[in-house]
C-alpha cells in the first residue's frame, strides 16, 4: 500500500471518530411552538432570541460531558390549530424531552390532550392561565405569575389608587380574554363593581371599530384591555383620534414595548409586567443580560428578558439531572432552583422565605 493510501485510511479513521464522538455528545431536546409570524409575531421571535441568547451561551461554555441543548422552534402564528400540529411533531416524532416557552393561553389549552397523554414536561409558557396554575393530569412549570394576580393589580390601579369608578373591558374573543375577564370581574366585583361595558374582539385581528363605537356609548373612566399589542393599539389610537378620553390597562401578554411603540399621542397606560425592567433591574444575571444584548442585536426588553431567564432556568435544573432526562427529576429541579437559586431570588428580588413571584408595572409616557 503506498503511503497516500495510508495516509487516507488514517484520516478516515479520524473523520469517523470524531464523527462519533460528536453523535455521541449527550443532548436535551427542547421543543418551542410560538408565533413567528402574524401579527403577534414580535412577541414569539422576542421570546426565542430571548432564549436562544442564553442557550448559545450556554452550549459554548458547558463542561466536559455536560448536555447540549437543542432548542428545536417552530412557527404556530397564535393560531392554536397550528400549535397542535407543531406538538405532536416535536412531542411524538422528534421526541422532545420538554415542550418549552409556548405562547398564549388559546394555544396552550389546544394542547391539553396531548399534555395529558404524553406527560412530557410543559416549561414556561408564555400565559398565566388559571388552568395551568395548579393542573393534576399534566405537568407544567410556570415562572411567571398568573394573570389573576395581574388583573388584581390592575383593578387595584384603577379602582384603589386613581379612584375610578366606571371600568369598561375590552376583551380578545377566546381563552385568553375569558380567562382574564373573569379575573377582572372578579377583582370589580369585590370591590363593590362591575364592569360599564365589555365590548370583544378577535383574536389575529385589528377589528376593533365596533368595539369603540360600544366603548363610546358609555361614559367609562377606566378600559381593561386583553389582547395583543396590535388591536389595542389601533383601539387606543383611534380612542385617541374621536376623543373618548380614559385611562387604560392591560396584562404583559401584550408587550409594553411593542404596544407603547405603536401608540399616538399622550394616552395614560399601564401595562402590568411578570419580569422586573432588564435596564434598571439589579444583580448578577441582570449585569450578564444587558452584558449579552449589548453584543448583540437584540432589543433590551421585558420579552427577550423573560426568554432568557426561562433557558438560565432551565439550564440549571438540567445539570441537576442525570441523562437521559427524567421528568420528575427536572420539574423538582426546577422548583428547587426557583426557590433558592440566590441568582434568580436577586433579579425579582424575593425575600429569603418568599416564594410568590411580584407583578411589575410599565406606564406610557
Amino acid at each position: 500500500m503506498s503511503i497516500f493510501g495510508v495516509k487516507f485510511l488514517l484520516f478516515t479513521f479520524a473523520s469517523a471518530v470524531l464523527s462519533f464522538a460528536a453523535s455521541a455528545q449527550p443532548v436535551v431536546k427542547i421543543g418551542m411552538s410560538t408565533a413567528l409570524s402574524g401579527p403577534a409575531k414580535e412577541i414569539g421571535q422576542q421570546l426565542r432570541a430571548g432564549a436562544e441568547l442564553h442557550f448559545n451561551f450556554y452550549n459554548q461554555h458547558k463542561t466536559d460531558g455536560a448536555a447540549k441543548i437543542e432548542l428545536q422552534v417552530l412557527d404556530d402564528g397564535y393560531e392554536p390549530h397550528k400549535t397542535v400540529t407543531n406538538a405532536r411533531k416535536l412531542v411524538y416524532e422528534n421526541k422532545v424531552d420538554a415542550l418549552f416557552g409556548v405562547m398564549g393561553t388559546p394555544t396552550s389549552y389546544a394542547i391539553k390532550p396531548i399534555l395529558e397523554h404524553s406527560k412530557v414536561p410543559f416549561l414556561m409558557p408564555y400565559t398565566g392561565a388559571e388552568f395551568l396554575q395548579d393542573p393534576i393530569t399534566f405537568n407544567v412549570f410556570n415562572l411567571r405569575t398568573s394573570y389573576n394576580k395581574e388583573a388584581q393589580d390592575i383593578i387595584r390601579y384603577f379602582v384603589d389608587e386613581q379612584k375610578l369608578k366606571r371600568v369598561a373591558l375590552l376583551i380578545q374573543a377566546d381563552e385568553f380574554g375569558l380567562t382574564v375577564e373573569k379575573s377582572l370581574t372578579k377583582a370589580l366585583a369585590e370591590r363593590g363593581f362591575k364592569p360599564v361595558v365589555i365590548t370583544r374582539f378577535r383574536r389575529n385581528t385589528d377589528d376593533i371599530e365596533r368595539a369603540l363605537e360600544q366603548a363610546q356609548r358609555h361614559k367609562i373612566e377606566g378600559l381593561a384591555m386583553v389582547g395583543t399589542y396590535t388591536p389595542l393599539s389601533k383601539f387606543i389610537n383611534r380612542a385617541m383620534e374621536v376623543g373618548l378620553e380614559t385611562q387604560y390597562a392591560t396584562v404583559s401578554f401584550a408587550s409594553s414595548n411593542e404596544l407603547f411603540a405603536r401608540l399616538r399621542g399622550k394616552p395614560k397606560v399601564l401595562v402590568t409586567e411578570v419580569v422586573p425592567d432588564p435596564a434598571i433591574c439589579k444583580g448578577k444575571l441582570c449585569d450578564t443580560f444587558r452584558e449579552a444584548v449589548r453584543n448583540s442585536t437584540l432589543s433590551q426588553n421585558e420579552q427577550v428578558f423573560e426568554g432568557y431567564l426561562n433557558a438560565y432556568l432551565l439550564t440549571t435544573a438540567i445539570q441537576q439531572c442525570d441523562l437521559p432526562i427524567d421528568s420528575n427529576c427536572l420539574l423538582n429541579a426546577l422548583q428547587h432552583e426557583l426557590e433558592h437559586n440566590t441568582v434568580i431570588k436577586e433579579v425579582f428580588m424575593l425575600q429569603p422565605a418568599q416564594k410568590k413571584l411580584p407583578v411589575y408595572r410599565s406606564f406610557f409616557q
